[in-house]
């Protein structure tokens, strides 16, 4: 029994071992195919890379970089339509070339001289300026009429900007001009705030404008309302330049006297508000508070020696997503307020201001003008204009140069500037450009042009001559 036994464990064991073997020499076998695609994965990869670093420059650094900086090429300004007689438009540039002027009748070519200024004849549509080569650079222009007394900054196409002080009754009305400069179709949202909050004004939303054309429209026949108004107007599909025409109307002789109401940027806590037109009369200074909580602003004047707040200035307490109006045409006469240059508005919250005067039947608007460090220029009319610049941050100086339409050099002066103060100086009356460069110190500043029958406000702006361009890399992004 025990052999039989040890015999049957034998054979009992003798398979096994043998089974054993031949399923290690599949296993072996089937694992091959498996190795050689584990292989595969991890070498193609590195072969792939390795081909990459050898043939594409720049392989192997990070994905993401900044923007770089290279010279503007290529600029385009879009000037509102034509209030009245006397109109013409004056672009400047950084350099010298040929500028062209489009309009919905048709185009012009017009040469601008190194540090002159060329003038545009144009009808009373808007008018489209396009430069490229030495004249994108620093380009700026300006569009005036003298019947009435009016100015109106050209300005790039902006996604986002604030409108204050508008109207929409039957003496004070505005027009909204909106102008899109390219072929393709454009969107914009208009958002209106009142005394009492947003105003529901579907006629201002989703407003489409064909290419190369323009559309206006007029307040006080969509929303009729004696509310103060603030206008925050959105670009969402394409490019537009948006302006708005301000109306001031008389009931006895039907006259009719406008200005352009200048664009903000964005609301801010701070805004100086400088160029005051001289004389008495109506000024009602507009805020208005696009937050969702309540913001109280005070109102103070700015002379050249000090910013102070007199005894009766009043003080703004501003709903959530409200205007509020105050005139401050007693203010501005008073005793105490002689040799003022600006008014500041400071506030608990970001607000937006303009003031609106209304002296001798002539229309002035002044909103806060653009916070400079760098050089900045101004196109004006011939006649009688003072520089006033103000919001200096820290002691520096102001090199202002005046010029003729041929870019001669009419005057030059250097002037030194402190915080809490505001300067005028005045300009040649052949002047027609302005440039001012600080020097330790940033600035804002307008030009007020004093003619016969008014008085208006040109604000100074920042010359572009870069573009920020951005990295463009070959490959797949991560």
């Amino acid at each position: 029994m025990s052999r039989s036994t040890r015999s049957t464990r034998s054979d009992r064991t003798g398979p096994s071992r043998s089974n054993r073997s031949n399923r290690s020499n599949r296993s072996s076998s089937s694992r091959m195919p498996i190795d050689l695609t584990f292989g595969l994965a991890i070498a193609l990869p590195l072969l792939v890379a390795l081909a990459l670093f050898l043939t594409t420059p720049g392989f192997g650094t990070g994905y993401f970089h900044p923007p770089t900086t290279s010279p503007l090429t290529r600029a385009t300004l879009v000037c509102p339509g034509s209030l009245g007689s006397g109109d013409h438009t004056g672009v400047g540039s950084a350099g010298s070339g040929d500028v062209t002027a489009e309009e919905q009748g048709g185009s012009q070519s017009v040469t601008v001289p190194a540090g002159g200024v060329g003038t545009v004849s144009a009808g009373k549509d808007p008018v489209v300026i396009t430069a490229s080569g030495a004249a994108a650079p620093g380009l700026v222009a300006t569009r005036f009429s003298t019947k009435p007394v009016a100015a109106a900054s050209c300005a790039r196409p902006r996604s986002d900007q604030w409108f204050t002080g508008l109207g929409a009754g039957p003496t004070h009305d505005s027009h909204v001009v909106l102008v899109n400069p390219n072929p393709g179709q454009a969107i914009a949202d208009l958002t209106v705030l009142g005394d009492t909050g947003p105003i529901d004004v579907p006629a201002l939303r989703g407003i489409a404008v064909p290419g190369h054309s323009s559309q206006e429209i007029d307040l006080g026949a969509v929303m009729p309302t004696q509310s103060a108004l603030a206008l925050h107007a959105v670009v969402e599909r394409g490019q537009v330049a948006v302006a708005v025409r301000d109306q001031a109307a008389h009931l006895v002789g039907n006259h009719v006297d406008e200005d352009w109401l200048p664009a903000q940027t964005r609301p801010a806590r701070r805004a100086l508000l400088l160029g005051l037109s001289s004389g008495s009369g109506n000024r009602q200074l507009t805020v208005a508070n696009p937050s969702d909580r309540e913001v109280t602003a005070t109102v103070r004047l700015v002379s050249s020696n000090s910013v102070f707040t007199p005894d009766n200035a009043p003080t703004l307490d501003i709903g959530p997503q409200s205007v509020a109006r105050v005139d401050i045409g007693k203010l501005l006469e008073s005793a105490g307020s002689e040799g003022v240059l600006g008014v500041q508005v400071v506030a608990t919250g970001v607000v937006t201001s303009s003031l609106r005067s209304v002296v001798g039947g002539d229309v002035s608007l002044i909103a806060r003008s653009q916070h400079s460090r760098t050089a900045s220029s101004a196109i004006v009319p011939t006649g009688t204009k003072q520089l006033i610049v103000g919001g200096a941050p820290r002691v520096g100086a102001l090199t202002v140069v005046a010029r003729a339409a041929d870019g001669r050099q009419l005057s030059s002066q250097r002037v030194a500037i402190s915080p809490r103060q505001a300067l005028k100086v005045s300009l040649p009356n052949g002047a027609v450009r302005v440039d001012v460069t600080p020097e330790r110190t940033a600035f804002r500043g307008s030009v007020l042009v004093s003619l016969h029958d008014g008085d208006a406000v040109v604000p100074l702006s920042r010359l572009q001559v870069t573009t920020r361009v951005p990295f463009v890399k070959p490959g797949l992004p991560r």
